[in-house]
């Protein structure tokens, strides 16, 4: 059976096509529209799976969608008689779209989709516990954590062959990803895109604001919190924070103001904090289900600082963190929940004695061939030649090694907000200036850091990772990068020591190679890789993005399919 998998409307919208539980493909709206993190209904993302498919909107046996509209309107609802007066201009501002789209979700499928067949609303933290689907596990403690589904925050699961079942649960207004946010929010930066901008801010500064911090958010011992809501307006207003919280805290930073050494220690103490309260849900989940191995998502697990220390901070020895944990990635947790339901009740046969398949990769997107490509190249009179993939690979190497930056744009794109070795940036991981370099192209932060790409059987010889060889497949994870590596790495080494990883395994065979064939050249089985885009862009998603991004910036040469282009 074909299942569509839906999100929409809050961040990240996009499309996934299932069919008998296996990922046929998928993306994101934003690849299309050019918006980034468009919400909007993915008109495009639908339009791309079914042609990719082969299939007609009515092939489709059930349309799954990633939340419950409905409930979520109970809930801004009751958050407004409770909030009465202070919310009368926020909650008049959002009624329109509300009342005109947001709330007719089934209305929009059948009217603008024509879609006939079956319609499934999953619950929002549902649709993101069901990442165990994802991972290798028959069964695993969950965690889903992020700012609010319909009311839901936080949600502690137990999944056990093809059920997944509720154990506790944390609901709005008390929420992580929001206290997260509003830190976001007050130091200058974008809710819902520039958390990791904070979370990469964090390595300069010092934790020196905790007791502050303790009196935004009360913590027991096993994990559960609630804010205290007079230092936050989110409920109620346009601003995530109130008066009280700038009496306490402070005066905000405005968005182009300097960042200073205040900005960076308050960085640093809400990444210490939210940690602190991460670890001691998982240490709480570890002794209701007594299980090794834990799945995580939401919004707050595409936190990597504090993923990579889960393997010392808590008991848990197997973490499963599905690369696209966020909202796009919902769209797969409906669809896979929708799935399993039916296979529960007997209604699909599963494939594989009722379990999951593992995903180890994340290309399910567009992808062009050469003849789709070539035209392009000779549109803007580009300087290419068209080389085997051995001599491709072998060039590529060499042009790195010498210190080249090169656009990688290959295969089926990524789903989820990491490039991944298919539509990235690339270059050697030293000297120190190449970070430098590459922010300048990407037009970003200096203060920013990139991802080092390293082989799968080389990985724990350059990071302290919690074992040999240990898979990081997804881009979600930082580790401590060794000591007597470090000027090796100099270039992906954060100001704390650490490093955002990648682990590269033959599966992504093109990529895999020309690390390989670097390593053969360097000595190094590791090199930077950002995603291929500019700030405030999405990833590139065609040739012609690829191109023109290429031509704007001083990235050295282009390898796109099977062609090297110099300038």
């Amino acid at each position: 059976m074909y299942i569509l998998g839906l999100s929409a409307y809050y961040h990240d919208s996009a499309a996934i096509l299932l069919n008998d539980g296996k990922i046929l493909c998928g993306i994101e709206e934003e690849r299309f529209t050019r918006i980034k993190h468009d919400n909007a209904f993915p008109y495009k993302a639908i339009e791309f799976c079914l042609k990719e498919a082969k299939l007609t909107i009515n092939d489709i046996g059930i349309v799954s969608y990633y939340e419950k509209p409905l409930l979520k309107f109970e809930r801004i609802l009751e958050t407004f008689i409770a909030t009465y007066p202070w919310s009368l201009k926020p909650f008049l501002k959002g009624m329109p779209e509300w009342i005109d789209y947001k709330i007719k979700v089934e209305h929009t499928i059948r009217t603008k989709l024509k879609y006939k067949g079956r319609i499934s609303f999953t619950p929002h933290h549902v649709s993101h516990a069901a990442a165990f689907y994802t991972s290798p596990f028959k069964e695993s403690a969950i965690l889903t954590i992020d700012g609010v589904g319909e009311y839901q925050t936080t949600g502690l699961w137990l999944g056990k062959d093809n059920k997944i079942m509720p154990l506790k649960k944390i609901d709005f207004p008390h929420s992580l990803g929001l206290l997260y946010s509003t830190f976001t929010a007050f130091l200058g930066f974008k809710v819902n895109e520039d958390e990791y901008k904070l979370m990469g801010l964090a390595a300069y500064g010092k934790s020196k604001y905790n007791d502050l911090i303790n009196q935004l958010i009360d913590t027991r011992d096993d994990g559960s919190f609630r804010l205290n809501l007079k230092y936050f307006s989110f409920r109620e207003s346009f601003q995530m924070w109130s008066q009280e919280f700038e009496k306490l805290v402070g005066p905000p930073r405005k968005t182009k103001e300097p960042i200073t050494q205040r900005h960076k220690d308050l960085a640093a103490s809400i990444q210490t904090a939210t940690e602190e309260i991460y670890f001691k849900i998982l240490k709480y989940l570890h002794t209701l289900t007594k299980n090794e191995n834990v799945c995580i998502s939401g919004g707050v697990a595409l936190n990597a600082l504090a993923n990579g220390k889960i393997y010392s901070k808590t008991p848990f020895k197997n973490v499963h963190i599905f690369g696209a944990a966020g909202d796009s990635g919902a769209a797969l947790g409906s669809a896979l929940n929708t799935h399993y339901t039916l296979v529960e009740r007997g209604a699909v046969i599963p494939a594989k004695a009722g379990i999951q398949s593992k995903i180890t990769s994340l290309s399910v997107g567009s992808s062009y061939s050469n003849s789709e490509i070539e035209p392009f190249l000779k549109k803007y009179k580009l300087k290419y030649e068209k080389l085997s993939e051995k001599n491709l690979i072998a060039k590529s190497s060499q042009l790195i090694a010498k210190g080249y930056i090169l656009a990688w744009f290959q295969g089926p794109c990524e789903l989820g907000p990491r490039a991944l070795g298919n539509r990235s940036i690339l270059c050697k991981p030293n000297p120190r200036n190449m970070k430098e370099k590459m922010n300048v192209i990407k037009r970003r932060e200096m203060f920013r850091p990139f991802a080092g790409s390293i082989l799968q059987e080389k990985v724990h010889e350059y990071f302290e990772v919690p074992e040999k060889n240990h898979p990081s497949p997804f881009m979600v994870f930082c580790f401590p990068v060794r000591k007597e590596k470090r000027k090796e790495l100099a270039a992906i080494v954060h100001a704390d020591g650490t490093c955002r990883i990648q682990t590269v395994s033959k599966e992504n065979d093109r990529y895999y190679q020309l690390i390989k064939n670097f390593y053969k050249l360097t000595g190094i089985p590791c090199i930077l890789n950002t995603s291929f885009n500019l700030m405030g862009e999405p990833i590139v998603e065609t040739p012609k993005q690829a191109i023109e991004d290429f031509l704007k910036t001083r990235i050295d040469c282009l390898i796109i399919g099977d062609f090297l282009v110099k300038k």
